[in-house]
């Protein structure tokens, strides 16, 4: 189950905080890329878009990348 698209674990995988390992080269460019957009524009209207980007993403694969989600939780 994803965490709630609320919860730290978004921010800190965006800004580069948490690493998340993974084999599948789509997480891997989405994360790559939102850290390279925020670190252009670090403003909270971009990261909150990013985020959501990224929980939008999560919740339509959530059964393909059940390792991934499985990191996100402590």
């Amino acid at each position: 189950m994803l965490p709630d698209v609320n919860h730290p674990v978004w921010r800190q995988i965006v800004t580069g905080e948490k690493k998340m390992q993974s084999s599948k080269s789509t997480i891997n460019l989405l994360i790559q890329s939102s850290k390279m957009s925020y670190a252009r524009n670090p403003s909270p209207a971009n990261l909150e878009q990013l985020i959501a980007k990224m929980y939008s993403f999560f919740t339509r694969y959530e059964s393909t990348f059940s390792s991934e989600i499985a990191q996100l939780h402590p």
